[in-house]
């Protein structure tokens, strides 16, 4: 008796299809982070094929990266590599933080891999939407206790999405985040803006 092939099923869902502008990969370490990048991208219309965001499951500066690069060898393996590859991470008292930067500086080949960071953790880039200041903080509880930020976020919870409350307030939040030694996540929010 002859076996009969399974008919491919139709999928109407649509595939995201390159657009002519970079290729690029942002690895973070949490959610706040792939939530607020993803619905950036999404709000700025950048397509999905282009731009990848990936919580990758690394929560150190030093391991972000070492992953990052096996994507992007992998990538460029495939005949796909990306342009530029972002490491979004946080200070949060980690031994190799700046030791990582410094590889990210140095690393081969050049002008492909970038990090963004915030110290002491990402709600620092988000306090920045609503305040202009420069005040540093040790840990994320010592931001969580700061008057401004309990004003804004006064039921904030790691995992929440609040971009949709934030997204009109990114131009000041960059504005407040220029020549600020906490923060750089401003270059890739504007470098996401002119992408197109």
């Amino acid at each position: 008796m002859a076996k009969h092939k399974a008919k491919a099923r139709y999928s109407p869902r649509k595939t995201a299809t390159r657009q002519p502008y970079d290729y690029v990969l942002i690895v973070v370490e949490g959610k706040t982070e792939i939530n607020y990048f993803q619905s950036l991208i999404n709000s700025l219309k950048l397509s999905t094929a282009n731009i990848e965001v990936l919580d990758i499951k690394q929560n150190t500066p030093d391991s972000l990266f070492t992953e990052a690069k096996k994507l992007y060898n992998k990538a460029k393996k495939e005949g796909n590599p990306y342009d530029k590859v972002y490491c979004i991470f946080d200070k949060d008292g980690h031994a190799k933080y700046q030791e990582t930067k410094h590889h990210i500086d140095q690393a081969t080949p050049k002008n492909i891999y970038y990090y963004a960071f915030s110290e002491p953790c990402f709600e620092y880039w988000l306090l920045l939407h609503y305040v202009n200041t420069t005040k540093p903080f040790a840990k994320f509880k010592d931001l969580k206790r700061d008057k401004n930020f309990k004003c804004h976020f006064p039921d904030y919870k790691k995992s929440d999405n609040i971009f949709e409350t934030l997204k009109d307030k990114i131009s000041s939040a960059c504005s407040h985040a220029k020549n600020n030694p906490h923060t750089n996540i401003d270059k890739l929010v504007q470098y996401l803006q002119q992408i197109k």
